[in-house]
Order: C-alpha cells, then sequence, then structure tokens
C-alpha cells in the first residue's frame, strides 16, 4: 500500500477545542471521511485537537514503565484475557494466524473497564502519574473518535445523525471495551524469526482506530517491517493505538471463520450474529495464543 494516496483531512473546524461544531462543516469533513474510507480505507487527520506535544509526553509518560526490570513490569502482566496489563515481548499474534511468529514488542493495554479499576491495579508505583495521563488520553481519543463518527453519519446521509453514538455511548465503563494500547516496539538486537515483525499484517475489531505515531510517519511504517539491512527499522518505536469499540451488548454479523454449517430452508447459510463482547473474546483469545489463565 503506498501511503501517498492515504487522504489528508484538515478536521480545524470540528476539531476537540469546539464544544460544538456547526453541521455545514460536519458534512464537509463527513463527505471527505466517507470517500477516503470507501476507497482506500484509511485517512491522515491534521488539526484534530491532540498535538504533536501532548502525544510526546504520552510516549515519556509510558516509557516509564516499559523501561522498568523485567521482574518489575511482570507484577502487572496481563492475566485472564482481560484486555489489561503488559504484554511481554514475543507474545501477542497479531495477524491472528498460528503458524506466524508472534511480535517483536512489548505494549500495555487499558480497556474502557480500566477507568473502574482500584488505584493498586495501575502500574504508578514504577511509572509515577501513569494512571492519571493515560485516562486522560483516552477522554481525548473517546471524544475524538465520537466526534468522527458524527461527522461519519452525516457524511453517509443517515437519516439519524447520532446513530452511531447510540452504539459507542457506554465507552470507559464496563459495559464497553475500547480500549488504548501502548506499543513499544523494542529496538532489535538479536535474529527474527523467519517471517517475524514488530506489528502483524491484521484487521482491527473496532469500529474507528485512531493510531498516534512517532516521528516516522507512514501508514506501512507503523506495522515496522523489518527489512534486511535497513537500520532504521531496527531502532526503538513507539505508537498509541486508541480502538472506538461497540458497546458489549451490541449485535453484529458473526464473522465467516465463527458461522456454524446450518443452511436454512434455501440452501443458503443463516445469518447469525455475536455479541460485541462475544465476538471480541474470541479475536483476544486468537491475539494471545499463549496466554495463561
Amino acid at each position: 500500500m503506498s501511503d501517498k494516496h492515504i487522504p489528508v483531512i484538515d478536521f480545524e473546524s470540528c476539531n476537540l477545542t469546539k464544544d460544538e461544531c456547526s453541521h455545514d462543516e460536519l458534512t464537509k469533513v463527513g463527505k471527505q471521511l466517507v470517500e477516503g474510507f470507501s476507497g482506500i480505507g484509511f485517512v491522515y487527520l491534521k488539526n484534530y485537537g491532540i498535538t504533536d506535544s501532548d502525544v510526546q509526553d504520552m510516549h515519556k509518560l509510558t516509557e516509564k514503565f516499559f523501561l522498568n526490570p523485567m521482574e518489575e513490569k511482570s507484577r502487572y502482566c496481563m492475566k485472564g484475557g482481560n484486555n489489561f496489563g503488559w504484554i511481554p515481548n514475543k507474545t501477542e499474534n497479531a495477524t491472528f494466524n498460528p503458524n506466524m511468529p508472534c511480535d517483536y514488542k512489548e505494549a500495555f493495554n487499558i480497556n474502557s473497564e480500566s477507568f473502574q479499576r482500584e488505584k493498586s491495579a495501575w502500574p504508578d508505583d514504577i511509572a509515577p502519574g501513569f494512571s492519571h495521563g493515560v485516562m486522560e488520553f483516552m477522554e481525548r481519543a473517546r471524544k475524538l473518535s465520537l466526534r468522527i463518527l458524527h461527522a461519519l453519519a452525516i457524511g453517509m446521509g443517515l437519516k439519524d445523525e447520532y446513530f452511531f453514538h447510540k452504539y459507542h455511548n457506554k465507552m470507559h465503563t464496563k459495559e464497553n471495551n475500547s480500549t488504548l494500547k501502548t506499543a513499544y516496539y523494542l529496538p532489535i538486537t538479536e535474529p527474527l524469526l523467519p517471517g517475524q515483525v514488530r506489528c502483524g499484517e491484521h484487521a482491527d475489531t473496532s469500529s474507528v482506530t485512531l493510531v498516534f505515531q512517532d516521528s516516522v510517519g507512514g501508514l506501512q511504517k507503523h506495522r515496522v517491517i523489518v527489512k534486511e539491512g535497513e537500520e532504521m527499522d531496527k531502532k526503538l518505536r513507539r505508537s498509541l493505538i486508541y480502538f472506538a469499540i461497540c458497546d458489549n451488548d451490541v449485535y453484529v454479523d458473526k464473522p465467516l471463520e465463527y458461522k456454524d454449517e446450518n443452511l436454512n430452508e434455501r440452501g443458503e447459510p443463516d445469518r447469525q450474529y455475536l455479541t460485541t463482547e462475544d465476538w471480541l473474546a474470541k479475536k483476544l483469545k486468537q491475539l494471545w495464543p499463549d496466554e495463561k489463565k
């Protein structure tokens, strides 16, 4: 995929500094979003209300955690598929393909339920200010996601311009699993396994995915493919990824890999549905194949 074909949308008129946006501005931006998403499937946003300095501050904050010794970080290791906690290097398989090696990266996931977690669950003792900074950033990402969904609904010409909001109105509660992933792509100091990269090719389970990159831009570069002889790709990389996900009780069409073989009277597969919560649970089980419950 060539990054030069990804459209750049100026979000200045609808950014987070504005409490309200005019319908005309939302329509203008929304039509650009529809064109980008229905074409290449991705867009770049600029002037959206979260600055490069804000993102760099988050990188510095999360790095406080990642620079700790393994034994300290292991106290906050993700357990039981709850989508909160530290993910050690070479334990996450973003491709969902059991035949591919796990990614060469560490990460820390923070899901919506984390806003109700006890303070003791957070690694503030080894990364001071972690919980406050992360939740503050997530809240801004939530508002940006909803602003994007609002503009998108108008751009699509939906009768109800808040259609998407109805299915994302429990974000940052126990009834929704929207998540911030803080990815820490370690410097590569050892030979990689055949086909191993630092972020495997994948499809997200979110309605909107916001990717806040480091100083190295480009969609393919975000995947941090490691090419033979390219030393730049072997250095430390960081990114923040916010997944805006439908509320847990929303039903979605069951993906093909989970459909049963039952056919209806016309010999066609019956339409089958999963709640967002059940669908996500299945995907997370594939994402961390070696996780010990």
